[in-house]
């Protein structure tokens, strides 16, 4: 019907009318489904018509689905798929957002007339700037080259993971901090360049959504700019900006949390529990080096103590290799048995590492033959020593010492205590800055660990007071919370602001 009665149309009349095609390229996809493959019929009741689905999902969400789409793929449509595609971008983009503003507003911050120098900043600010000028490059080479999904995909990349899920998150405490010094200053004004600039690329594909941002960040403070986002010149990237070592080291650190979070995950630790170290090996010596010269940004987020490099995985952990049998069955039927008895005698760590890289593997049966398998043809898992968990992936190994010493048995109990405090605070609707006085009845384990660890926890819940009482002093009001398997009572009074 599309090719039919839109697209052949077109052709035929402007042929007709011009002698010319009526576009140079258009854009499009293979078929529209419904959220369960099915073809759209209004018989079938599966059909959603545009003024629907305008109104309970938004074009700039219904847009960036089909600006991901893999061209040539049929495209899944319905409410439930566009909800994932809101909450996967959409969401996480408008809260970097709404972090910058709530914050920059506390602070009265206002952008420098002048753009501070990006060499006299923090590292993660030099790293985000690196990666938004390669970022620039990245969506002007996709788009020139109406590569549209490519230069999405990148887009979100950076959002999500680089700029919320890293940069934020790691920098949290530079915007928390109530002294407004240079190094916060550096921080709002690397946060709203970014934004700024993700505004900038998404133009093209988010129409309605980038304008927002662009009011609310630009024009709202600066009237001399150009009315529109649509009518700015498209960015280009500064080279001078850009570090290439930096990026593909933290790019590396980053590579190497996922893979520590999985580890933990596997191993049933929670992130809350410290643990004494985690051990990295990488493909690329470069990589573990850059590894552990950025390690300050790894062992706050995974929470361990020491970050050091693997030099031999054979003395932690080994690998199993397997044949996938539904996939080679088929294909070599009675040569099975000799297969899997070559992945046995092969060397494992190597076949391990091809599969990582998504390599086809060569393997030598006992009558001489050589096969090659494809990546998805050999299953890899890890087998880890006693006391340790580990997790491979994207050319990394990282295994994580899961040793426990009494000391950070009672740091990760003080660190559990913490977050019940701030979930009170939620509770109770504090505000960001409002700091407390805490008062806590609860068994011998639990004010041991809080009393070893009393500075960390006032840092972390604004406390100016923190004092364990019996059961039977603590405020008849005071809240019931459990830190671990434990029942603590805990009872908090906002500080008076005038005192």
């Amino acid at each position: 019907g599309q090719f039919r009665n839109w697209f052949y149309s077109l052709i035929a009349e402007s042929t007709a009318l011009t002698g010319e095609a009526p576009f140079r390229n258009v854009f499009t996809y293979a078929l529209m489904r419904d959220e369960n493959g099915e073809e759209m019929h209004k018989s079938k009741g599966n059909a959603i018509w545009f003024d629907d689905a305008a109104d309970e999902i938004g074009v700039d969400t219904m847009r960036w689905l089909f600006a991901t789409v893999t061209p040539s793929a049929n495209v899944n449509f319905g409410y439930h798929i566009t909800d994932e595609v809101r909450r996967r971008f959409i969401i996480p983009l408008w809260n970097s957002y709404s972090f910058f503003v709530t914050y920059a507003r506390i602070d009265r911050w206002t952008r420098p007339e002048t753009p501070s120098p990006v060499a006299s900043r923090s590292l993660l600010d030099r790293w985000i700037v690196s990666r938004g000028q390669e970022l620039i490059e990245t969506v002007r080479a996709n788009m020139d080259d109406y590569n549209i999904q490519d230069a999405a995909r990148a887009i979100e990349h950076f959002v999500v993971e680089e700029l919320s899920n890293w940069y934020i998150r790691r920098n949290r405490r530079r915007f928390w901090k109530p002294e407004s010094d240079q190094d916060k200053a550096f921080a709002y004004e690397t946060l709203y360049d970014s934004l700024v600039l993700v505004s900038h690329l998404l133009a093209p594909i988010l129409p309605f959504l980038s304008e927002t941002l662009y009011q609310n960040l630009v024009r709202s403070i600066d009237t001399s700019k150009p009315d529109s986002v649509h009518l700015c010149d498209f960015l280009t990237a500064d080279p001078s900006l850009v570090d290439e070592t930096l990026s593909r080291e933290m790019s590396a650190v980053l590579n190497v949390v996922r893979l520590g979070r999985s580890a933990r995950s596997d191993a049933n630790i929670k992130v809350r529990q410290p643990l004494p170290a985690i051990l990295v090996h990488t493909s690329d010596r470069r990589d573990t080096e850059g590894v552990v010269r950025l390690k300050d940004q790894i062992l706050e987020e995974l929470n361990v103590k020491d970050v050091r490099a693997l030099d031999e995985l054979a003395d932690v952990v080994t690998h199993e290799i397997r044949p996938n049998l539904p996939l080679l069955g088929p294909k070599y039927g009675k040569k099975i048995g000799a297969i899997r008895s070559a992945l046995v005698q092969a060397d494992s760590s190597a076949i391990a590492a091809s599969v990582d890289r998504n390599d086809s593997v060569d393997v030598m049966l006992d009558s001489g033959e050589t096969l090659t398998l494809l990546p998805s043809e050999a299953l890899v898992s890890l087998r880890k020593r006693e006391g340790y968990a580990a997790a491979q992936g994207g050319g990394a190994t990282v295994v994580l010492d899961t040793t426990l010493t009494p000391e950070l048995i009672d740091e990760g109990i003080a660190r559990d205590f913490v977050r019940a405090v701030q979930d009170l605070r939620k509770q109770l609707e504090l505000r960001i800055e409002d700091t407390i006085q805490l008062r806590f009845a609860a068994g011998d384990d639990i004010q041991r660990a809080v009393t070893a660890n009393v500075d960390y926890v006032k840092r972390e819940v604004l406390a100016a007071l923190i004092e364990h009482v019996g059961d039977d002093e603590v405020e008849a009001e005071a809240a019931t919370v459990k830190v671990g398997s434990t029942t603590v009572r805990i009872s908090i009074a906002r500080n008076d602001p005038s005192d």
